[in-house]
């Protein structure tokens, strides 16, 4: 399944696998279990990369942290 994202939306993995799309600024990924309060993670991903998540818990609610980009794919 595939999803498209703007800048900061948060999105939510019904699975323990998923991938983003490259971004034109980077981002840093952030989790959450309630789409309320989130965590980063420690590490930014880089502009123009694509990022393959593993291993996340089900129904987790995720978003882009300094994402300036629209429509950035997110495959489930």
């Amino acid at each position: 399944m595939q999803q498209k994202v703007s800048k900061e939306q948060s999105f939510k993995v019904l699975k323990n696998t998923f991938s983003v799309g490259e971004t034109s600024n980077g981002y840093t990924l952030a989790y959450s279990v309630d789409d309320v309060n989130f965590t980063n993670y420690d590490k930014a991903t880089p502009a123009n990369e694509v990022l393959i998540v593993n291993g996340v818990t089900p129904f987790t609610f995720f978003k882009l942290v300094g994402n300036t980009d629209d429509d950035v794919k997110i495959i489930l």
